[in-house]
C-alpha cells in the first residue's frame, strides 16, 4: 500500500526477517544451532472459495521459528521439536492425527529449487530421523516447500477436509539465496549451512479451529473461557455474588457474573449456551450460608459447597489439566 513517507507491504512469511536477523553479524559454529522464534502476524491471498472458518484465513498469526544448524546438528533438532509436537498433542487431547513425510515431484521439477542429489540427502535424513523415533508415516509425493522437505501433522476436519496443522521443514536453499555463513572450527567461512522451518501449532486460527472442533466446544476446565460463571437469583444475592466472583479471579479462575434482573430459568439456559466449565448459582440460602451451589454442563447440581472449597478443587482441575470436569458427580 501507498502511504505518504513509501510503499509498504503485507508480510507474507517471516522467514526472511529472520534469515536477515542471522545475517546481521558473522556467526560462529559455537553458536549453532541458532534459534530464532517469533508470535507474528502474516498475510495470505488466500482464494475466496478456499476460505473456511478459521481453518483458512488470510490474515494469521503463528508461533514461527527457525533453527540455525549444520547437517550434522539437523537429526536432533527435527527429533526434539517431533517430540514437542506429540507432547502439545497429549496435553491437549489430540489423538487423531497422522505424520506426513512431504517430498519433492521428480518428474515434476519446476516448482522446486536445488539439486536432485541434494533432495535425495535431505529426505533420507528426515527418513530416518522418524525411522529412528519410530513415528509412523506417510509418504506424500510432491507435497513438499520449494526448499526442501518436510514433515506435516495432518488432521481431518468434521466436513472430511485434511488439513495440515504443525509443520517443520528442512531448508537447504536458504543458505545461497540469502547468503548465510557460519566461521567454522577452521576459522574460515563455511556455507553448509540448514534451516529449519517450524510452526509447532499451526497458526493460532487453525489450532483454535481444530481445538473447538475436537471437544465440541466442550472445553475441559483447564481450556474453558468461561471457568465459572455466577448466576444470582434476586438482586438481594449480588453483593455476595460480587464476593464470590473477586475471590475466583483473585485465585486466577476465569470468572464472568451475571446479576440482571432476568429469571433465574432464562439466565441458566442463556448461559449453558457459552458452555461455562461450571455455573455458580447464588440464592439466599447460599447468601446466607457463605456456599455455592456448583451447575455442571450436564444439569447435574452440588449444593451447599464452601466457596473456598470450590476454589481449591477448581484450581485442582486446573493444575492438572483434567479432561473431565470431576467437581460435580454426573
Amino acid at each position: 500500500m501507498e502511504m505518504d513517507d513509501g510503499t509498504y507491504y503485507l508480510k507474507a512469511m517471516n522467514c526472511p526477517m529472520h534469515h536477515l536477523i542471522y545475517r546481521n553479524k558473522k556467526r560462529s559454529y559455537r553458536e549453532l544451532p541458532l534459534r530464532i522464534a517469533e508470535y507474528g502476524t502474516v498475510y495470505r491471498n488466500e482464494l475466496s472459495g478456499t476460505l473456511t472458518g478459521l481453518l483458512r484465513v488470510r490474515m494469521l498469526s503463528m508461533n514461527d521459528a527457525h533453527i540455525y544448524c549444520t547437517l550434522d546438528q539437523v537429526a536432533q533438532e527435527f527429533a526434539d521439536n517431533i517430540r514437542m509436537v506429540r507432547d502439545y498433542y497429549a496435553t491437549f487431547g489430540f489423538e487423531d492425527y497422522t505424520f506426513r513425510l512431504s517430498l519433492w515431484d521428480s518428474e515434476n521439477t519446476d516448482k522446486y529449487i536445488g539439486l536432485p542429489e541434494n533432495w535425495e540427502i535431505t529426505q533420507n535424513r528426515l527418513r530416518q530421523i522418524l525411522d529412528d523415533l519410530e513415528v509412523p508415516y506417510e509418504e506424500g509425493k510432491g507435497e513438499a516447500a520449494f526448499y526442501g522437505p518436510k514433515v506435516d501433522v495432518q488432521f481431518t476436519t468434521l466436513l472430511g477436509r485434511e488439513e495440515s496443522m504443525s509443520t517443520i521443514q528442512l531448508d537447504f536453499a536458504a543458505k545461497e539465496r540469502f547468503d548465510l555463513t557460519f566461521i567454522d572450527e577452521t576459522g574460515g567461512e563455511n556455507s553448509d549451512l540448514f534451516v529449519i522451518h517450524r510452526a509447532p501449532l499451526s497458526t493460532h486460527e487453525r489450532f483454535v479451529a481444530f481445538l473447538t472442533e475436537h471437544w465440541a466446544g466442550n472445553f475441559p476446565t483447564w481450556l474453558s473461557p468461561i471457568q465459572a460463571q455466577i448466576i444470582t437469583i434476586s438482586e438481594k444475592q449480588n453483593e455476595y455474588g460480587g464476593k464470590v466472583a473477586k475471590t475466583l479471579e483473585k485465585a486466577g479462575v476465569r470468572t464472568k457474573a451475571d446479576f440482571s434482573d432476568n429469571t433465574i430459568g432464562k439466565k441458566i439456559r442463556m448461559h449453558r449456551k457459552m458452555r461455562p466449565a461450571y455455573m455458580l448459582i447464588i440464592g439466599e440460602e447460599e447468601s446466607n450460608k457463605k456456599t455455592v451451589a456448583i451447575r455442571n454442563r450436564a444439569g447435574k447440581q452440588r449444593n451447599g459447597v464452601a466457596l473456598s472449597d470450590f476454589v481449591k478443587e477448581i484450581l485442582e482441575e486446573i493444575k492438572n489439566r483434567n479432561a473431565e470436569l470431576n467437581i460435580v458427580p454426573s
